[in-house]
């Protein structure tokens, strides 16, 4: 089975023999019409195949017949797939092909005129053992089509009465003429037939049956011997019209257009329609007298109009799958060979097999979809938490102002959280930005300060305060203007990068300008070059927590309170929304069910009569490679892209994880002011070693700048990531925003994390640790510590958002948190990939499992030929 070659011997009849067996020889019994002794849809049921072998076969590029010995005469070799039509960008213009298909019809019409009238009469002079002329229906098309000999155009009406009566006579006005004139003969021929029966014993019953069969029988070869000829002949020339006409038809017809969920059912409708046509003009061409049938004819123009149409109702659709099924099977022997009768069939079997795959393809891209909108949906709802959280901090900055922890956790978490509303902002959709935003500028616009402070400039200063931390602290500056320019720059950077920070940015820059003083302070660090005094800057806590203990509007909170209803109404609104068209998206998903298709009927039984009229070897072969392979490359496809992307997800994340992989001890090692508090012993002074704890706190100094370091490079990769996941190839859109909104997370979380650095580092260079002395010895295990009002709780409070991230925001920040995150990201993305792995797994197992089927079917199938073929020819 590897190679997929029938071999033409088997283990029970010689191969030689395989080649004389003739399944139409008149004594073998043999009915090609019989239902298939093997329910080929149950065999072929769930087969799988290799991921490449599919997506050959997707890409048109491989048939059945280059799989098979071309020798085998048990299973012939099945025929090209009919290619699927080749979608247009844009449809043609409407109007203009309308027309053109009632002109076709309207030159067919007047071309018929001449056909029939001649045909007619030709058909009743070439026929002399029965007078046709006697034939009403033949009398009756030539008395309504003569009116219009001599016209060159004909009205819709006129063009009707010239197709109804281009497929007269029919075969039973014909048959029943027959039976007229030979009445004399069909009785004396009756008359001997009873007289023998009723001599050899005959029931009543059986003389009867047997009568009406030598009527029938009589009939029919008199029709064969001296009409058939000559009425083919005159439906070949009605056919060579009609051939014309849809061949015309086609050239114009509205190409396919690339399935989507809103136009589905019309692309799988056109789909069909486009198969009937070229099915149509195939057999005719093989046998023009096809199209002079009455089927034929009146199916041509029922379907013309749907060709250019430029939307199909829904009972447009439903008559073109009622079509689906005609001609008739008796009408397609009558014409055409059993092999011609089965590629029709087969032809329209592929579209709707190509419907079906529509289906499963749209189906994925619903699915695609209501993974974005979930994805989006998880986005702003994160806003929605950022700014709730974000706007309650006001009650702490007015109510809490004179406790130095929390006015500083509140000023923190203030710019923390407007940095990550810029940041989510930015990936909202524009319809959620204008949502967004106007209640964003309302609350920056809030007075803490009655008479000249906005939210905005509170922001600012803790914004510029961060900014002059980590730039001084990180460098040696002995220059104030030079930390006015770089503060000064950094404003105007903001202002213009950053999403609702254009007043924080020029506040910034106003501070490098106007009050710069009230953040740095001088410290004079010895003798310089010349003897000079040498000094440097750092940032001045204290004066900082001065700036930001300001609040005097007591109507803040409220106005806030405010102002978080009015955006909670709207933002509610808007999140329902999205649930409600997930929700649709589920529906749609599930309405698209091939099993629910509007026409699973007509496929099972366009399925049915291919069958029926094929080959079972061919029809076996044809379904496993055009029918089944195909579904299982919609299954497979998805399910290898996902096991790829969670690998790609997973090893973009573990270079993350070893940057960060040190966070995770952040608790054992942020800890200087647990260490102040076991040793306190009265105002500023401490117990223990004063050496010991210089270390200690120049250890913590040295983490800080480490971290910071750390952060940098994984703010680096995170951006780095971000631009490859935009980038992504083969992901789908709501992988990418998957991936996209875990990677931002770590951003913001970035961002804040450098805040929190900095503000534990300025804290720390403010302190001042000084030994107590006794007889101008330094004394053993007592040292002071002074610092900023409040130090102690604050150092703690600021070293617990390191290791745990802030208590309020919803985006917290710190180094515990940020590497937790991302550990948990990658053992997701890890442990998704072994799941679908292993899903893998289980379905391989499956195909191995079918495939059997599959040989133990050929097996049965080649018993069966084997049989058949003893049976036929027992010697």
């Amino acid at each position: 089975m590897s190679s997929l070659r029938i071999q033409t011997t088997c283990n029970t009849v010689p191969g030689n023999a395989l080649f004389k067996i003739k399944l139409d020889h008149k004594f073998s019994n043999f009915n090609p019409k019989a239902q298939p002794a093997i329910d080929i849809e149950a065999i072929n049921s769930g087969l799988y195949a290799l991921k490449r072998l599919a997506t050959v076969l997707d890409a048109g590029t491989i048939h059945a017949s280059s799989l098979f010995n071309p020798q085998n005469t048990i299973f012939p070799s099945p025929p090209t797939q009919p290619k699927r039509p080749k979608t247009v960008p844009a449809p043609k213009d409407i109007t203009k092909t309308t027309q053109t298909i009632a002109s076709i019809q309207e030159q067919t019409a007047v071309a018929l005129v001449p056909t029939i009238l001649d045909g007619l009469n030709t058909l009743v002079d070439s026929v002399t053992e029965i007078n046709l002329s006697q034939v009403s229906s033949i009398t009756l098309a030539i008395v309504l089509v003569t009116p219009f000999k001599d016209m060159t155009s004909l009205n819709e009406t006129q063009q009707k009465t010239v197709f109804n009566n281009s497929y007269e006579p029919t075969d039973d006005d014909l048959l029943g003429q027959i039976k007229k004139e030979q009445a004399e003969a069909i009785q004396t021929g009756q008359q001997a037939l009873r007289e023998k029966l009723a001599a050899a014993g005959a029931t009543e019953e059986a003389i009867t049956k047997a009568l009406q069969e030598y009527e029938d029988t009589f009939v029919k070869d008199f029709f064969d011997a001296h009409v058939s000829k000559q009425i083919m002949t005159y439906r070949s020339s009605i056919g060579e019209q009609t051939l014309k006409m849809m061949q015309s038809m086609s050239e114009i017809a509205t190409q396919i257009p690339t399935p989507t969920q809103s136009n589905i059912d019309e692309v799988n409708a056109r789909t069909v329609l486009l198969a009937i046509f070229n099915g149509l003009k195939d057999a005719v061409q093989k046998n023009p007298a096809l199209g002079g049938d009455s089927e034929v004819i009146q199916t041509q123009l029922a379907l013309s109009k749907y060709l250019t149409q430029s939307t199909l109702s829904s009972n447009d659709i439903d008559t073109i799958y009622t079509a689906s099924v005609l001609p008739s099977q008796a009408t397609l022997d009558k014409y055409v060979s059993s092999r011609d009768g089965a590629l029709y069939r087969e032809g329209i079997t592929s579209a709707y097999q190509t419907a079906v795959q529509n289906l499963n393809t749209v189906r994925l891209s619903i699915e695609n979809e209501k993974e974005t909108l979930e994805n989006q949906l998880e986005l702003f709802q994160r806003a929605q938490s950022c700014f709730s959280s974000w706007v309650k901090l006001t009650d702490t900055i007015y109510n809490q102002k004179q406790y130095t922890s929390a006015i500083v956790t509140a000023a923190m978490e203030s710019y923390a959280g407007l940095m990550s509303l810029s940041q989510i902002y930015g990936y909202l959709q524009p319809n959620e930005k204008n949502l967004v935003e106007p209640y964003v500028n309302k609350i920056l616009a809030l007075k803490v300060k009655n008479t000249d402070v906005p939210m905005s400039t509170f922001i600012a200063r803790t914004l510029a305060f961060q900014e002059i931390a980590d730039y001084t602290l990180q460098n040696f500056i002995n220059n104030k203007d030079t930390i006015k320019n770089y503060l000064n720059q950094k404003g105007q950077m903001i202002s213009t990068n950053y999403s609702f920070f254009s007043s924080v940015g020029r506040a910034v820059s106003n501070i490098s300008v106007s009050s710069l003083d009230s953040y740095i302070k001088q410290i004079q660090s010895g003798q310089g070059q010349q003897g000079q005094a040498s000094s440097y800057y750092i940032p001045d806590f204290e004066q900082y927590v001065n700036q930001i203990n300001i609040a005097d509007n007591a109507n803040l909170p409220s106005e806030a309170t405010t102002i978080l209803q009015q955006f909670s109404q709207a933002t509610s609104a808007h999140v329902e929304q999205l649930q409600q068209q997930i929700a649709a998206l589920e529906k749609k998903y599930e309405d698209l069910d091939p099993s629910k298709a509007s026409f699973t009927e007509e496929r099972a039984n366009a399925v049915t009569s291919w069958l029926n009229s094929e080959s079972l070897g061919s029809a076996f072969i044809y379904l496993i490679l055009h029918s089944q392979l195909p579904k299982q490359s919609i299954l497979l496809n998805p399910l290898i892209e996902e096991i790829n992307f969670n690998n790609l997800a997973a090893n973009a994340i573990n270079e993350l994880l070893e940057i960060t992989n040190t966070f995770s001890t952040t608790a054992v090692y942020y800890n200087f002011s647990s260490y102040l508090v076991e040793s306190k012993e009265g105002q500023n002074l401490f117990c223990g070693d004063y050496y010991e704890t210089l270390v200690a706190l120049s250890k913590e100094k040295d983490h800080i700048f480490s971290d910071i370091e750390l952060c940098r490079r994984a703010y680096a990769l995170v951006q780095a990531l971000l631009t490859k996941i935009n980038n992504l190839p083969g992901a789908s859109t709501s992988q990418i925003t998957e991936m996209r909104n875990a990677t931002e997370n770590y951003s913001y979380a970035l961002n804040i994390t450098f805040g929190q650095l900095n503000m534990l580092n300025a804290l720390l260079a403010n302190l001042t640790i000084s030994p107590q002395m006794a007889n101008n010895q330094v004394k053993e295990n007592v040292f002071q510590i002074t610092g900023p009002k409040d130090w102690i709780s604050t150092l703690a409070s600021l070293e617990g958002f390191i290791a745990n991230g802030f208590p309020d925001l919803s985006v917290t920040g710190g180094l515990g948190p940020l590497f937790t995150q991302i550990q948990s990201d990658q053992q997701n993305y890890t442990t998704q990939s072994q799941t679908q792995q292993l899903n893998l797994q289980n379905q391989m197992s499956n195909v191995q499992q079918e495939w059997t089927l599959v040989s133990t079917s050929m097996q049965v199938l080649n018993k069966i030929l084997s049989h058949l073929a003893g049976e036929i020819y027992p010697n």
